[in-house]
């Protein structure tokens, strides 16, 4: 089962059987489902710019080392669900480094944004990757657009498959989906993705 949607989800919005695509029993046909869905949201986790399993329901959690700002330290994933902890390192250039923990009440988060403002507590003598932050981000549930789009995709690709009637792929690959990607990733799918982009990505 993908981290996004399930292989029923997909059976149940597809229409396809295993029948349909010439599979012999219904495990053969979800070991395809299932690679197709992993290739699925690989596509959507690519144009949207973030990491892999991103917008899995609790998100991930990731450590930065940022440089210090008086006013916002931005940070590379957002939404922030929870931060974990906020250190800064209180040495001087040349010194072994010495990190000190902050208070919650230390900083203000930001979390759509994902920014932080140090408030109180001890400040970074240097500003060169002198704060440390460990945060979780992401989404409590999969958004329902980002399930969408991936069911969506592996529907396309089954009737595309479908359509040209040709033989299933027993193993599905990364190679093989590319190379109907800019029949099954519509425009209309890359519209409903547009608010969860965090860079220009463009796929296919």
């Amino acid at each position: 089962m993908g981290n996004y949607v399930s292989v029923e989800e997909v059976k149940s919005h597809s229409k396809i059987t295993y029948e349909d695509l010439g599979y012999t029993d219904e495990g053969s046909f979800n070991s395809f489902l299932d690679g197709l869905i992993a290739q699925a949201e690989a596509i959507v986790d690519d144009y949207c710019g973030v990491p892999s399993g991103f917008f899995k329901a609790g998100g991930l959690t990731f450590t930065e080392l940022r440089d210090y700002d008086e006013e916002f330290i931005a940070l590379n994933h957002y939404p922030i669900l929870e931060v974990v902890s906020v250190a800064v390192n209180t040495a001087s250039y040349g010194e072994a480094e010495v990190w000190v923990t902050l208070d919650s009440t230390d900083y203000i988060l930001y979390p759509d944004e994902g920014l932080i403002k140090l408030v109180g507590g001890e400040k970074p003598t240097i500003k060169e990757k002198s704060v440390k932050v460990t945060y979780k981000a992401g989404y409590v549930a999969v958004p329902e657009a980002i399930k969408f789009a991936c069911i969506q995709l592996c529907s396309n690709y089954l009737h595309a498959v479908l359509q040209r009637k040709v033989s299933p792929l027993v193993r599905i690959d990364e190679f093989a989906v590319k190379l109907v990607i800019p029949e099954v990733f519509t425009p209309e799918l890359k519209k409903m993705l547009l608010p969860y982009t965090r860079q220009g990505v463009s796929v296919g």
